[in-house]
């Protein structure tokens, strides 16, 4: 109910906001003019979206993720609060800071931490402010929300047990076999589109469809090279097969989602991701991650 109350509150701001603006333009077009450009700009002179009016007046930036999908997000099983930590969360936090200097006041993540299905629905019902899930902006999704600038781009392969890879050397293979993924994602997708003649097991977490692959209940998994790279680390009986997807379903893009009609936040999400590119720090971050899962994959 106090939620509730919050984004009511929040969009009747924002309704307020929209009817001066527009009243002002009528009578000083010269004013208008000579004003900001940018959406972040205008964020900065305190003229704030429904999400950044909510993150301003709460001070948290409500995170919408789904922790075991290494290296992107994943339990600390290392600490105290076994905390969600990796490459998004990495990422929020240099988003959260930059929310800090743009609305004046110190901005900090909240986590909420389910399924990548619950994300899907929270980030679309405005329950959220922020999606941080190693997520593909695919058509589909992009009616229902809005996607930052693709700040990670990997491939898609078929992780298969290394005992086993010989005999997969086309996608022929894999007639009659069963493939692991994971739910509401775009390998799922792949797997029904592309692998038809397969039998397909969806799972909500990955860790879950890499466990099918490993117990022999399933022949392949469908996994962005990303993902894979702390699994073929800790565990030498996982290999990426020779196999390849078609052109047009090899690559995946990995972006930011946010709640319909908040141009102002996904300017600040942009400038921020641009800044951690330019920096270097997404590859930095992949490598530092992937190394910690492999670490805790072994203990």
């Amino acid at each position: 109910m106090k939620n509730t109350v919050k984004r009511t509150l929040a969009l009747l701001m924002a309704a307020s906001l929209a009817l001066a603006v527009s009243a002002c333009g009528n009578s000083d077009t010269t004013s208008s003019t000579a004003g900001s450009d940018t959406a972040a700009d205008n964020a900065a002179a305190g003229d704030f979206g429904p999400v950044l009016t909510r993150i301003q007046e709460s001070g948290k930036m409500v995170v919408a993720t789904a922790s075991g999908y290494m290296p992107y997000e994943f339990i600390d099983i290392s600490s105290a609060d076994q905390k969600v930590i990796g490459v998004d969360m990495a990422l929020g936090e240099k988003i959260a800071e930059k929310l800090s200097e743009k609305l004046g006041v110190d901005v900090e993540m909240q986590i909420e931490d389910t399924t990548f299905t619950a994300n899907l629905a929270a980030v679309a019902a405005d329950q959220v402010d922020i999606m941080l899930a190693g997520m593909s902006p695919t058509e589909e999704r992009k009616q229902n929300m809005d996607f930052s600038d693709v700040y990670l781009q990997a491939e898609q392969r078929l992780m298969v047990r290394a005992e086993d890879a010989d005999q997969y050397k086309d996608l022929g293979a894999f007639d009659g076999k069963t493939i692991a993924v994971q739910k509401n994602t775009t390998q799922e997708t792949i797997a029904k589109e592309v692998l038809t003649n397969s039998s397909v097991t969806s799972l909500e977490k990955i860790p879950l469809a890499v466990l099918e692959l490993t117990t022999g209940k399933a022949d392949a998994v469908v996994i962005e090279s990303t993902v894979a790279q702390p699994y073929l680390i800790a565990n030498p009986d996982l290999v990426l097969c020779d196999a390849m997807l078609p052109e047009d379903r090899l690559y995946k893009d990995t972006a930011i989602a946010v709640p319909k009609g908040n141009e102002d936040f996904l300017e600040i999400i942009n400038e921020t991701i641009q800044e951690c590119k330019d920096d270097g720090l997404i590859d930095q971050w992949i490598e530092e991650y992937s190394q910690i899962c492999a670490e805790q994959n072994e203990s």
